[in-house]
């Protein structure tokens, strides 16, 4: 199992590899908000989003965090993947709440910004595990070797 969700602990699995991804709400370049130094995310939460789907993971824990302040987004669009979400934050059409390493080349690159926003934070995992008593066939454990040498971004 390869996940991107909350950390998942239970003796019945085996961690293979595990590290934590940084999440963050971005906005195109030109965005004002780029700019500030803490933005209350009851101010960010008026502004149009462009989304993941309702229950994808960090979009789920997202929603959740948001539930716990009494807050809500209502995104102007909702899309499975991120490949589309990042060219549209970067031409202004919205907001998005993407992983760090979906959005380092844009923001490397300088087209989009990542927003300072107070008081937030939802952690996420990305881990790779497998069950504790299935039989892992030598094909498989090459495949978890293989993955846990490489960076979990490719």
């Amino acid at each position: 199992i390869l996940t991107l969700d909350n950390h998942i602990y239970n003796t019945e699995y085996v961690i293979v590899r595990e590290e934590r991804a940084e999440m963050h709400f971005v906005a195109g370049a030109k965005c004002p908000l780029g700019e500030r130094d803490a933005i209350p995310i009851q101010e960010l939460t008026k502004r149009p989003f462009i989304l993941t789907e309702k229950n994808m993971s960090y979009r789920r824990l997202m929603d959740e965090r948001l539930a716990e302040l009494s807050l809500e987004v209502q995104p102007i669009l909702e899309i499975g993947t991120t490949n589309l979400i990042c060219p549209l934050v970067e031409q202004g059409v919205g907001i998005s709440f993407l992983p760090d390493y979906v959005t380092q080349q844009d923001v490397e690159a300088g087209a989009i910004v990542r927003l300072n926003v107070a008081d937030f934070e939802v952690e996420i995992w990305k881990q790779l595990l497998y069950h504790r008593d299935k039989w892992v066939s030598p094909q498989l454990e090459a495949v978890l070797e293989y993955c846990a040498k490489r960076e979990f971004t490719e």
